[in-house]
C-alpha cells in the first residue's frame, strides 16, 4: 500500500461530509482511506455507513480531543506515506490520482521524506496559489530557510510524509506537556530536518483560512489551546518566543533529527530564532483582558532586551517562572521536559494534554 489517506473528522455540517465523500471515493489498490468520526452526532454516524468500500475503513467513536481524533488515526495506517487531511478543505482528484506513481518512484529514496504541490490559499476576498521554495534541497539549513521564507499559513503540514517520520514526529508530541497551536510548525521543521520534499507539478491542496485569516479570531485560536491546558490567557503574548525557544532547542538538541553535528545544529538553530523573535518582537499579542497583561509585558521587554545573552536555561527558566503564575504543576511539567531537551537527554512520552 503506497498512501494512507487519513480524515479525523469531528464537524457534522454537509461541507465537511462532501469532503469526506470525496476522500472515500479515493479509495483502491494503492490507496487505503481512513475515517475517524468523533463528532458524536448520530445523522453524520448514520450517513458514513453509507460511504464504506474496498480499502475504504470508517471508524464511530465517541467524542475526543482532536489531538486524540489525529493520534489514534495515524496508528492505524499502513500505507508507506501518510496524507492527512483537513474536514473541512479540499484535494484535487488528480493530484490524488498520481501521487500513488509518485510514491513508487521515490519510494526506496530515504533522502526524501514527503511530497509538496502548490496550495491554492482562500481569503475572503481573494484566492492565492502558493508553493514552498527550495523544501527539495538536499541542504536541511536551505529547506528549512525555505519553509521560513514564506508568511502564509503553514499548508506544508498538509502533505503526503512517510509513514515512519509521522509516526516518530506525533510520538513526540505525547513527550509534551502541553499541545500549543504553533506546534504544527515545529512538526513541519522535525519533516523538514529529515528529509527534502519532492513536488508534485499539481495543485495539491485548497486551505480555507477562515477563522485565521483575521488578526483577533486567530489569536482567540491561539489562547484556546493555553485556556484549556490551565495557562493563563497572558502566556499569548509569549506566543512566537515559546516557539522560537522550542525549535530552536529541538533544532540543537533533539534525538529525532540525523546526527548532525553541532557545526551544521547551530547555524539552522540561529536561523529558526531569529525568524520567530522577529514574529515575537513584531506581532501586537492580546491577552483579552487577562489580569496578569502587566506581568506579561514585563517579561517581553526582558526577553526582547536580553535574549542574545540569554541561555537556553535562563530562557527557560522565565517562561516556566511565567507559566507558574497560572499553574504550578503545568510550569514544573514544561521545565522539567524542555530541561531534558536542552540537557540533550530524552523526555519520556506522557498522556496528551490539548485543546479541544
Amino acid at each position: 500500500m503506497q498512501l494512507s489517506i487519513l480524515v479525523p473528522t469531528h464537524r457534522h455540517d454537509l461541507l465537511a461530509c462532501s469532503r469526506i465523500a470525496q476522500a472515500c471515493s479515493w479509495a483502491g489498490p494503492n490507496i487505503e482511506v481512513i475515517i475517524r468520526d468523533n463528532s458524536g452526532d448520530p445523522q453524520k454516524r448514520a450517513l458514513l455507513a453509507n460511504f464504506r468500500r474496498d480499502n475504504c475503513t470508517i471508524i464511530i467513536t465517541e467524542p475526543s480531543d482532536s489531538r486524540t481524533n489525529n493520534s489514534e488515526i495515524i496508528k492505524l495506517a499502513k500505507g508507506e506515506f501518510i496524507f492527512i487531511l483537513a474536514d473541512d478543505d479540499f484535494c484535487f482528484d488528480h493530484a490524488i490520482a498520481a501521487l500513488p506513481e509518485l510514491i513508487k518512484q521515490i519510494g526506496n529514496d530515504k533522502s526524501v521524506v514527503g511530497v509538496t504541490g502548490a496550495y491554492a490559499v482562500e481569503l475572503a476576498q481573494n484566492s492565492a496559489i502558493v508553493e514552498y521554495k527550495n523544501v527539495d534541497s538536499d541542504d536541511p539549513a536551505t529547506r528549512v530557510a525555505g519553509y521560513l521564507s514564506y508568511g502564509g499559513p503553514n499548508v506544508l503540514t498538509y502533505s503526503p510524509v512517510r509513514r515512519e517520520l509521522v509516526q516518530r514526529t506525533f510520538g513526540f508530541l505525547r513527550t509534551q506537556p502541553f499541545l500549543f497551536s504553533f506546534h504544527d510548525q515545529i512538526i513541519c521543521l522535525l519533516y523538514l530536518l529529515n528529509g527534502k520534499f519532492v513536488r508534485l507539478k499539481r495543485l495539491l491542496y485548497l486551505y480555507d483560512m477562515g477563522p485565521w485569516e483575521k488578526n483577533e479570531s486567530a489569536q482567540d485560536r491561539d489562547v484556546s489551546f493555553y485556556k484549556s491546558v490551565g495557562l493563563d490567557l497572558a502566556v499569548n503574548k509569549l506566543h512566537w518566543f515559546l516557539c522560537a525557544f522550542e525549535g530552536a532547542v529541538t533544532i540543537r538538541n533533539s534525538h529525532l533529527i540525523p546526527d548532525y553535528p553541532m557545526t551544521q545544529r547551530q547555524p539552522i538553530a540561529d536561523l529558526w530564532f531569529s525568524a520567530m523573535f522577529h514574529r515575537f518582537k513584531s506581532q501586537e499579542r492580546l491577552t483579552f483582558g487577562s489580569s496578569l497583561t502587566g506581568e506579561a509585558d514585563k517579561l517581553c521587554d526582558k526577553l526582547r532586551k536580553m535574549s542574545g545573552q540569554m541561555s537556553f536555561h535562563d530562557m527557560l527558566v522565565d517562561l516556566a517562572g511565567f507559566m507558574t503564575l497560572s499553574s504550578k504543576d503545568g510550569a514544573q511539567r514544561y521545565f522539567d521536559v524542555w530541561n531534558a531537551v536542552v540537557n540533550r537527554r530524552k523526555p519520556a512520552e506522557r498522556p496528551l494534554v490539548a485543546a479541544g
